[in-house]
């Protein structure tokens, strides 16, 4: 979804004091503005190397029951408007793909099992899963393109699996979804600044990276 850059609002003020500044994306990798937007929080991220930086899943349509099909018309245009906007290559030929459930859930767990195997990965995966998607059209809820990611990333497939259907995991990725709801995320993609212990929503929305960078350069980050 795209929207204006919100300006730096605190909220949140009982977050911890001891932590040091961060930037939290929080995201879903079916999410098509978070797919055009990945170009730009990566520059973000070189703007800032040294600050921490954390993500939360948004869980866009966790649990869908539409599918591609059903969707298609939807879709087709919101994938426009990001191609043309961002810049970034969006491959239509799985809008064709009619019986394709579109229930983001199973990426997001990927995301955080991943993670959870490899430390530090989440991101880069997360990335992984995005293009996955969007430009080779692997197949969203076939367990086999999350365990194909998993070891390019030099993941063992096996225990890739066997977490990935795990019932703590799929709780763990709820968990999250729940804690993008709490920080008061109301679309994707999101990035929150948490400077001083307190969060400020940076944008709500798709955005330019220099919008963003100078905001947050103003705050102090």
């Amino acid at each position: 979804m795209k929207s204006l850059v919100l300006c730096l609002m605190a909220f949140v003020p009982q977050v911890s004091n001891a932590q040091k500044d961060t930037l939290i994306y929080i995201g879903d990798p079916m999410c098509s503005w978070c797919y055009g937007f990945s170009r730009e929080l990566d520059k973000i991220r070189a703007e800032f190397p040294e600050v921490p930086f954390e993500m939360v899943m948004g869980g866009l349509r966790a649990g869908g029951t539409e599918t591609i099909g059903e969707l298609s018309d939807f879709l087709y245009h919101h994938w426009i408007e990001v191609q043309k906007t961002s810049g970034t290559k969006i491959n239509f030929s799985i809008l064709k793909e009619s019986d394709i459930m579109y229930d983001s859930e199973p990426a997001c767990r990927a995301v955080i099992v991943a993670n959870k195997l490899k430390p530090g990965i989440s991101y880069e995966y997360f990335k992984a899963a995005q293009e996955s998607f969007y430009f080779h059209n692997n197949l969203p809820n076939d367990i086999d393109t999350y365990i194909n990611l998993a070891v390019k990333f030099g993941i063992n497939p096996e225990k890739f699996h066997k977490l990935f259907i795990a019932k703590q995991s799929q709780a763990d990725t709820y968990s999250e979804f729940d804690l993008a709801s709490a920080m008061g995320v109301k679309g994707f993609p999101s990035l929150i600044a948490k400077i001083d212990g307190k969060l400020y929503i940076v944008t709500s929305g798709y955005q330019k990276a220099d919008r963003i960078i100078k905001l947050l350069h103003g705050r102090g980050l």
